[in-house]
């Protein structure tokens, strides 16, 4: 209850404190979403490439592409926030902007073979 309270004294919150908030959400979204996947740029190294579109030496640019393809999905779902239902075409294309330039036959479409899970004895679904 406490916290709450202290949240609300800071209400409302100022629009540039608010912004800072997005991109600092948005830069850990994208960092943990691709470190998971085996993404080796660092949480700086993430902010400089998002930031100030920088390339960092000795990494791929598949990473690269990873952290960018990232964020323009992100955007997306912001775009989405006003609709009722989100639908399964706009899953995909998430999925098409998050592998754009990285896997294009499979961009946009549902998997076609089984996966598994390192360390896991569930398979997802194909």
């Amino acid at each position: 209850m406490e916290k709450r309270r202290r949240l609300d004294a800071l209400r409302p919150i100022p629009k540039a404190a608010l912004e800072k908030l997005r991109e600092r959400f948005e830069l850990e979204w994208t960092y943990n979403s691709n470190a998971i996947e085996g993404n080796t740029l660092t949480l700086r190294e993430t902010m400089l490439v998002l930031k100030e579109g920088v390339t960092i030496g000795g990494k791929s640019l598949r990473e690269h592409l990873e952290v960018t393809n990232h964020k323009a999905a992100i955007d997306f779902v912001y775009g989405l926030l006003g609709k009722k239902r989100v639908s399964a075409r706009d899953v995909l294309e998430i999925h098409a902007l998050i592998l754009d330039r990285i896997d294009a036959p499979n961009a946009g479409f549902y998997r076609r073979e089984r996966v598994r899970i390192s360390g896991s004895e569930y398979t997802p679904p194909s």
